[in-house]
Order: C-alpha cells, then sequence, then structure tokens
C-alpha cells in the first residue's frame, strides 16, 4: 500500500533546529543587503553579530510557531509526577513514560519549553525526549533544489552525433585541408561506402556530406589543389 511508503523517521527538536537553522542562514546569505541588515548590531557602536547568532533564535522561534500553530505535530515522553527538584534532573518532574504521547498546540501555547533539554514544562506535566516527523520538518522547510548545472564548452563539444563522427572520418581519411579539398564525385563515393548504425548512406546524403567538407570557394571553383 502506498501509505507504507510514508516517512516515518523522527527528529529531536535538535535535528529540527540545525535543519530550519541552514535554511535561515542560506535565505540570508542569498542577498548581500539581507544579510547585512541581519547582521547589524542593536547599538551602532557595537560589532557585527556573528551569522549564528542571527539564525539560532530565528529557527527556534519559526520552529515554536509551527508547534503552537498545529502545522508542526510532536510526541514526547510524559511525566505528571511531580519530584524535588535536588532529586531530578528534570525540572522536578520523574516517572516519565517509556512510551511517546502527543503534545498539543494548547500544550505548546501553554508551556514553557527548554531548547537546551529538549523539553516542555507545563503546570501539570512534563515533556521529555521530544520528537517532530521528518517528513514534516521538510514540507514546512523545504530544501531548495540543486539548480541544474549550465552546459560548458567542454559538455557541449563531448556530444556528437553519428553524422558529425562521419564527417569528421572523412575529412581525415580522405585528407581534405584549406590547401587541398578533393573532388566532390570522389568523396560521395567515399560517403556511398559508408554506414551509419549499420544503415548505408543514401546518394542524396552523401552528396550532401562531400559538400559539407569542403570549402564554400570550393563548390564554385572546383577542387582546391596544393601547389
Amino acid at each position: 500500500m502506498l501509505i507504507e511508503q510514508l516517512d516515518r523517521t523522527l527528529w529531536t527538536l535538535g535535528q529540527a533546529h540545525s535543519h530550519v537553522r541552514d535554511l535561515v542562514a542560506a535565505h540570508l546569505q542569498a542577498d548581500p543587503e539581507r544579510l547585512a541588515q541581519a547582521l547589524r548590531p542593536g547599538r551602532s557602536w557595537g560589532p557585527p553579530l556573528n551569522l549564528s547568532e542571527v539564525t539560532t533564535p530565528v529557527a527556534w522561534e519559526e520552529i515554536q510557531i509551527a508547534l503552537r500553530d498545529g502545522d508542526l505535530h510532536a510526541v514526547g515522553r510524559l511525566s505528571t509526577e511531580r519530584a524535588a527538584s535536588w532529586s531530578s534532573e528534570h525540572d522536578g518532574w520523574r516517572f516519565h513514560s517509556g512510551r511517546h504521547s502527543s503534545i498539543t498546540p494548547e500544550q505548546w501555547r501553554a508551556g514553557q519549553p527548554s531548547r537546551s533539554a529538549n523539553a516542555l514544562n507545563l503546570l501539570e506535566g512534563h515533556f521529555i525526549d521530544i520528537r517532530v516527523p521528518r517528513f514534516m520538518v521538510l514540507a514546512i522547510w523545504p530544501v531548495a533544489p540543486e539548480p541544474a548545472p549550465i552546459p560548458g564548452p567542454a559538455d557541449t563539444d563531448a556530444y556528437e552525433t553519428p553524422y558529425m563522427k562521419l564527417l569528421k572520418q572523412g575529412v581525415a581519411d580522405n585528407g581534405i585541408s584549406e590547401r587541398y579539398q578533393g573532388k566532390k564525385e570522389l568523396l560521395s563515393e567515399w560517403f556511398r561506402g559508408q554506414t551509419v548504425d549499420g544503415e548505408p548512406i543514401s546518394q542524396n546524403l552523401a552528396d550532401v556530406m562531400a559538400t559539407l567538407i569542403r570549402l564554400p570557394a570550393s563548390q564554385r571553383g572546383g577542387a582546391k589543389r596544393a601547389f
């Protein structure tokens, strides 16, 4: 079934944040004016900001907006059992579930997220080990496709049709040069004896090819010979 092809990979908030941060950085760097505006310090006498100082909070805020609005779904391991803060590493909560459960947009709006701990602190509960579907992250923040490479001279010159190869062969085998053009009748006869992809060359095509490998002046004044 098609549903079996669904990407069920889960990312931590840290992985999602790294992905969005890289896209934010690429977006800023694509426009020098936009980048300069983003790196401008809050105080005129301050040094320019580091790029990561700008992209880190922006990416985190974008993820939080998507979670609070319900565009991005998340799951986490929930605890509703309080513990003394000095006896728990999880903000005073313990006995977190071994299974992940959904975190609603309302919980994201009401809670206090912790980016460093990958957790969400609520009045009546605490989520840790928060995960988000990778396919949803990539759908909201897609990676721009790589632009198709522009063929360079080497790419263009590399391709030759069988007829182009035969023309070159005709020049080489018959010793055609700027000083020696050969007779069209003899050249046409030579082309008639060749094949392309196993098919013989017709008389009309042989005449055309014989014309193409000679200089235009030779068509008017006969074969040009060397002295």
